[in-house]
């Protein structure tokens, strides 16, 4: 799970722009939020220079990229610098934003920077330009118009994500030309802000004398909203070739969409969980689409399935489906079932399952789905193209519904607003604490406040608190990346069983945004919130999985038990002071002592040795926000005390 540990309203509505008019529509006080907002208008520079970060090195014709491998700077550019088709930039290769999509992968223009945090937070001027994404250079020189080069790729506005607005925003093309004093781009298209579930092609033609040289290059840049994941472009199978030939896949099958898990409920779960019963925890079926661009029928050969146990020197297993092995498609989209009828390495009939004698604690399997084609790019050695897909199968310490994407934004539009996912847990455990993705656009809500809260079941909807919390947070958001978790420790660590929900209480008004999962969809039957102390529960009527995920101790020793913590010690020191503190706490000891500091997940974070009596005093201004553990050991080494205090900033 990508969350970093430094330690709603629930407003679901579809948000749309009428005439300019920023609107939103609800389901009682539950928002769905496009991650949009109401633009203001200013004068557009075209000419402002954008700078690079890294390059590649030329390359000749044909130039392609479907975005269904690591074809970024950023991706590629040390390791596998002839997958590298575009320079530096702040533009993310997606695979569930868009819908429709021609083949798996396409590059995403947002108004986020390259650490997925929006490029103006709570600006009063949000517009402006945004994401830029230029080509590596292509050799042109000697080429005239007779040669009809030509630039086509797809693009679609919005998706599943948030449309750009027509008359707000705006996707254009540029090219390089080359001048006395440098570079010269010049604007050759633009395509202004709409709304579609289909994606459509452009070509241009790069016939004028002054693009056909060596230096050439080519970008894409998006004018719109800097608040975030908003005024979405997505652009596919950019193709520059010679004789005007336009990027029209011919006699290729490909993949157009992801799979993200084999399991049957969840995206993730603990693995001794899992290890529980892991037959019943499988998924049974997974049917993938993927699109046939033959003239007529095509074959379909070769499809399967491959696990690896993601680990050095391990093996990978091959599953093949027995009956998809030259089987005819039709033209245009269709599906696969990829886990019915296979075969193992044997040749015998055998199910995908994940071995449970492979770790007593963590582990992450390595899957890869497959299916031959005919293309430009097949069989690329460690790198996926669209006739092969994958993902991590990761079992950690945490449940998790979402496949780790927030497309959208959920909210509570009310103060002292609780929401609660459902989570029915395999075998007994501790839960530590929650990891919540809290999605930056729009209202910036650091500043804003929930309290952390567990319910136990009460037929299928959230019952009577499991333990009361108190410690206030806040939101989370971080620039290392996009859709990252924050993870909040509980005040105490709770032993839970069977069916539980977990979730928080916001103290004011203001939204607090948490990441929606729209490729998934667990909210039904599994989420719930109400609108302030005593209301009704009320089920969710919003499609998608809110990013909230409980994170138990799965397995791993404890620091201490909770009987441990609570039991009233105080023969070696005094009761820590302040509590809670922010920066130093001290206590008294009685005899010689060593101490030690651990976070509530049992990292230590400090200790030391003290051979006089007296006042000791320790300084935690290091330490982030949240709750730790003293624990203290007398010279005789048999007493042993644990004290729990907390930190706030």
């Amino acid at each position: 799970m990508k969350f970093l540990n430094c330690t709603l309203t629930l407003i679901l509505g579809l948000c749309t722009v009428n005439n300019g008019v920023l609107s939103q529509i609800t389901t009682g006080a539950e928002v769905e939020r496009d991650l949009l907002i109401v633009p203001t208008e200013h004068g557009r520079n075209y000419q402002e220079i954008y700078s690079n970060r890294g390059g590649a090195t030329p390359m000749t014709l044909p130039f392609l990229d479907d975005f269904a491998w690591p074809s970024l700077f950023e991706e590629s550019g040390e390791d596998r610098p002839e997958l590298v088709r575009w320079d530096s930039s702040p533009v993310r290769r997606t695979e569930t934003f868009s819908s429709n999509t021609p083949t798996i992968g396409v590059a995403t223009l947002d108004g986020m920077d390259a650490g997925g945090y929006p490029y103006s937070f709570n600006s009063v001027d949000a517009h402006g330009w945004a994401d830029t994404l230029t080509s590596r250079t292509l050799l042109l020189g000697g080429m005239t118009p007779d040669d009809e080069v030509m630039l086509s790729f797809w693009i679609q506005g919005g998706g599943i994500g948030n449309s750009p607005d027509e008359d707000e925003d705006t996707l254009i093309v540029e090219f390089k030309a080359l001048g006395l004093e440098g570079d010269i781009w010049t604007r050759v298209w633009e395509q202004e802000g709409f709304e579609s579930d289909d994606f459509i092609q452009v070509a241009i033609p790069i016939e004028d004398g002054i693009y056909l040289h060596d230096s050439f290059q080519f970008r894409f840049r998006n004018y719109g909203s800097l608040m975030g994941n908003t005024d979405l472009w997505h652009i596919d199978y950019v193709f520059v070739a010679e004789n005007g030939v336009l990027g029209n896949p011919i006699e290729e099958l490909a993949f157009r969409e992801p799979a993200y898990s084999l399991l049957r409920s969840f995206s993730s779960m603990p693995w001794n969980h899992f290890a529980d019963n892991p037959a019943f925890y499988m998924e049974d079926s997974l049917f993938i689409e993927s699109n046939n661009f033959g003239s007529g029928p095509n074959n379909q050969e070769n499809t399967g399935i491959t696990i690896r146990h993601s680990v050095p020197g391990a093996q990978p297993i091959e599953f093949e489906n027995e009956f998809i092995q030259n089987v005819s498609v039709p033209i245009g989209p269709f599906s696969t079932e990829f886990l019915a009828t296979l075969l193992n390495e044997s040749g015998v009939s055998d199910n995908v399952e994940f071995d449970t004698d492979l770790s007593d604690s963590t582990a992450t399997f390595e899957v890869s789905l497959w299916q031959e084609e005919v293309g430009y790019y097949t069989n690329q050695t460690a790198a996926f193209d669209n006739d092969s897909i994958g993902f991590n199968q990761v079992f950690e310490n945490y449940y998790a519904y979402d496949d780790g994407t927030a497309e959208k934004a959920y909210a509570l539009d009310v103060a002292g607003g609780q929401i609660a996912m459902r989570y029915p847990l395999a075998i007994l455990d501790t839960l530590d604490g929650i990891a919540i993705h809290f999605t930056p656009f729009y209202e910036n809500a650091e500043t804003e406040t929930f309290v952390l809260k567990v319910w136990d079941d009460n037929a299928g909807m959230p019952g009577e608190l499991i333990d009361t919390m108190y410690q206030f947070h806040s939101p989370m958001y971080f620039t290392e990346g996009y859709d990252l978790f924050a993870y909040y420790p509980l005040d105490n660590p709770v032993p839970v069983s069977g069916t539980i929900h977990v979730g928080f209480i916001k103290q004011n008004v203001e939204r607090l945004n948490v990441g929606l999962d729209k490729s998934t969809n667990a909210n039904v039957g599994n989420l719930h919130y109400r609108l302030g102390p005593g209301a009704e529960w009320q089920a969710s009527e919003i499609e998608g999985s809110i990013m909230v995920r409980p994170v138990l101790r799965a397995g791993g020793d404890p620091i201490i038990s909770v009987e441990e913590i609570n039991e009233e010690q105080t023969s070696l020191i005094s009761q820590p002071f302040p509590n809670p503190s922010s920066s130093l706490i001290s206590f008294n000891n009685s005899e010689q002592i060593e101490w030690a500091i651990y976070s509530i997940n049992g990292v230590k974070v400090a200790s030391s040795f003290e051979p006089e009596l007296g006042t000791v005093t320790v300084g935690v201004n290091d330490l982030c926000a949240g709750i730790y553990i003293l624990s203290v050991k007398g010279s005789s080494n048999q007493s042993h005390e644990h004290y729990r205090f907390i930190i706030q900033k």
